[in-house]
């Protein structure tokens, strides 16, 4: 029995730690005299307020909450700051909130005011607005305000980041950030447009997934680390596929603070274009110049040391390589020379002549060059004979003459070259084809064999001559005097070459008699 008072102390004791317990529970749910239900709406309201997407619905929003809290008749909800400055009243319009006994708190960003909310006083005979009433409205005024305080400031982080865009995009160089996980953040306009990737497509994507080191020769480097793990700014030439093909770009990288890199780009595809041109022109007109000049310089000694000696057929037939060889040469001189003249636009006034005469004068030319080279022309018949053309004689001879030179290089010996040559009224053009039975034009390079020192195959390989200039001016000289020209297949399998240009007077060169001519109609020179 002696230890019942200690056991009766002992429950005591527990009981009232209980008692502490549970009012140490209430107190925290009151949270400053709010119940935990006046909490919960108190963070639906600002959550509402957050999720506004205008002031005008912020206000609306502020403007119901606030009714639903402190059971007022009516609120007017004033906020500034957030685009324009809105003015919302909702419940019982009668009311007015500057009455006596209205109550009104204050939205503020750091001390300034940004806003207001003010409530009507209770209906005749309602319950007055008690301390609870005040405290409710101005947790409601603490967390509206920090609410449009931080939207405020999202807001202002989405107006920098636009403009920040905005000069980004605007800007002619070609600019993209890449984060600390190496993955492309940003990518601008300029970036697009040297690229032809657009940037929904390129962000998120890794750097080295989008751009390709490569060395100036264009082959890959293995192994190379990505500039963008750089922690120095350096420079590097980089090689992106996109859906225009391939492009050069040398980009400057500036690693950033955090991880990874600023990457400003030029554009050197041109210049990288430009660069191989030059070095493959070099290395071809090296080539073209030193197999003309090496029997030129044998041949000339032999006739400085014993010409005397050697008999007169000998004498003669080295005569007659040096010819060849100093003719190949001026030609060679003089295509060099007509592509300059064309980069430069020079060309003669179009003036009429006749087409047919033409043709078969260079053909007839051809010929004594390439005696066992059967040359055909195909042309229509005419009241007169001729074929009227409108453009500069001098470029249009050169164009058929780098056409039949072309046919010969790359048909077979012996085989037979075609020109046809039609008339298309209706466009007021002649067009004329010169076909071959040689390999041919991949369908590819169709329109790559007209650029400039462009000849398919390594120069110290192929068998054929030339600088890869002939084809460029026939395409420039055509474009100069308003034709065209294109490559297509021929008939026996090699390739066609189809050139177009202005006719002259059709009414005057075809009457109308002769219109309608068919196959049966056209003339045939061997």
């Amino acid at each position: 029995m002696r230890f019942l008072p200690w056991a009766l102390v002992a429950g005591v004791l527990a009981l009232s730690a209980v008692v502490l317990v549970l009012r140490a529970q209430r107190d925290r749910s009151r949270r400053g005299g709010l119940q935990v239900e006046e909490l919960r709406r108190l963070h639906q309201a600002e959550m509402a307020v957050a999720a506004a997407p205008s002031t005008y619905a912020a206000a609306k929003e502020l403007a119901g909450h606030t009714l639903a809290l402190l059971e007022a008749p009516a609120a007017v909800v004033l906020i500034e700051g957030i685009g324009d400055t809105v003015r919302v009243v909702r419940g019982d319009t009668d009311r007015s909130v500057y009455e006596p006994g209205s109550r009104m708190r204050l939205l503020d960003d750091d001390g300034i005011p940004v806003g207001s909310i003010a409530v009507s006083p209770r209906a005749a005979g309602g319950k007055e607005y008690d301390e609870r009433d005040e405290q409710i409205l101005d947790a409601l005024a603490q967390r509206v305000s920090a609410t449009l305080r931080r939207l405020s400031l999202f807001d202002e982080v989405q107006r920098e980041r636009g403009a920040l865009a905005d000069v980004l995009d605007s800007s002619s160089d070609a600019i993209c950030a890449v984060g600390p996980d190496l993955r492309v953040e940003s990518w601008n306009r300029a970036m697009t447009r040297f690229t032809g990737i657009e940037a929904g497509h390129a962000v998120r994507q890794t750097c080295c997934s989008v751009f390709r080191p490569v060395a100036e020769d264009g082959s890959p480097r293995f192994g190379a680390t990505c500039p963008c793990r750089s922690t120095t700014a350096s420079e590097e030439l980089l090689l992106v596929s996109g859906p225009e093909g391939e492009r050069w770009l040398l980009c400057a990288f500036s690693p950033r603070a955090g991880g990874g890199a600023v990457l400003v780009a030029r554009d050197v595809t041109a210049r990288k274009r430009l660069d191989d041109e030059k070095a493959d022109f070099l290395a071809t007109v090296s080539h073209e110049l030193r197999t003309p000049l090496t029997p030129l310089k044998g041949f000339l000694q032999a006739l400085v040391r014993r010409g005397d000696e050697l008999p007169a057929d000998e004498r003669n037939h080295m005569y007659g390589v040096l010819l060849r060889e100093e003719d190949r040469l001026e030609r060679l001189v003089d295509q060099l020379l007509r592509a300059t003249a064309i980069d430069q636009r020079t060309s003669s006034a179009p003036q009429p002549f006749d087409w047919l005469a033409l043709v078969e004068s260079r053909v007839d030319a051809f010929r004594r060059h390439d005696p066992t080279r059967d040359v055909e022309v195909v042309a229509p018949h005419t009241a007169d004979g001729r074929i009227g053309m409108c453009a500069d004689p001098e470029s249009a001879a050169q164009i058929i003459d780098n056409l039949l030179s072309n046919a010969a290089k790359y048909a077979p010996p012996a085989t037979p070259v075609t020109v046809r040559i039609t008339l298309d009224r209706a466009a007021e053009v002649v067009e004329t084809a010169v076909d071959d039975a040689g390999t041919g034009v991949p369908a590819a390079d169709r329109e790559r064999v007209f650029d400039k020192f462009v000849r398919l195959g390594d120069h110290l390989t192929r068998p054929q001559q030339g600088v890869g200039l002939g084809l460029y001016i026939v395409r420039r000289s055509a474009e100069a005097m308003g034709g065209s020209v294109r490559c297509d297949e021929s008939a026996a399998g090699g390739a066609s070459f189809v050139f177009r240009l202005p006719a002259a007077s059709l009414a005057s060169h075809f009457p109308a008699a002769t219109d309608g001519f068919d196959e049966g109609d056209r003339l045939a020179i061997r």
